[in-house]
């Protein structure tokens, strides 16, 4: 973790002049709070890994997707003054970890292992609800465990008018969803409220930098 935590420090999102070596130059290159969040998304790859070789493929799937929603999501959240990049690239990471204990349970299952769309209906069904309960369990700040939560509920209305995690995540898994016959595959980004809610101009600019910045590509290869 050490190791990993002194190679985010020296990821593109807080890269700076020299290299930090040790944990104490991460620690004050990204601050405390920083390094709090960092730590969680770090461990959450161990959290997505299985001995199981009839759900190892859907995982490892699973963590891809996760990861690309939480680049897109420390993207679209260096928009907006009141959110922090570090916390939505960790409620990206962990906003289907509802989907990791029902995999678990499905290996029990040859039903759902044979006919994907069994599992993907019980997938849709009990993983946001799932999801909240894990991270409650492990005492997650309210705001993640919102995330999870309500991830999918594309019709939510939140409670004040400000752009929240839940919005940011929303929008980052739809934009990872496209071309990979996902849920949200073909969605139109016009109609979604949180998309509405970000802008669509804020979402198109996101897109631009993620291309010229190649930061999906450093935080996978940083998470990994």
């Amino acid at each position: 973790m050490a190791a990993r935590l002194v190679r985010y420090a020296n990821s593109p999102l807080y890269q700076g002049i020299s290299t930090v070596s040790s944990v104490k130059g991460a620690i004050t290159r990204i601050g405390f709070d920083a390094v709090k969040h960092a730590i969680l998304s770090l461990a959450m790859r161990d959290v997505f890994t299985t001995a199981f070789k009839s759900i190892r493929e859907r995982m490892e799937t699973l963590w891809k997707h996760s990861v690309s929603v939480a680049a897109k999501s420390a993207v679209l959240a260096g928009h907006f003054h009141h959110l922090n990049s570090d916390e939505a690239m960790l409620a990206g990471l962990i906003h289907d970890v509802g989907v990791i204990p029902i995999l678990l349970k499905a290996k029990n299952y040859e039903v759902l292992l044979e006919k994907e769309p069994y599992l993907d209906k019980v997938i849709a069904l009990l993983h946001m609800s799932t999801g909240k309960f894990m991270l409650s369990h492990w005492n997650f700040d309210p705001l993640m465990i919102e995330v999870a939560g309500n991830c999918d509920r594309l019709d939510r209305e939140p409670k004040g008018s400000e752009v929240d995690y839940v919005d940011i995540v929303q929008v980052a898994n739809i934009l990872s969803s496209k071309g990979s016959h996902r849920q949200y595959d073909k969605l139109v980004l016009e109609n979604v409220p949180a998309a509405k809610r970000i802008g669509l101009e804020i979402i198109r600019r996101m897109q631009e930098e993620m291309e010229k910045n190649e930061e999906e590509m450093a935080l996978s290869a940083m998470l990994h």
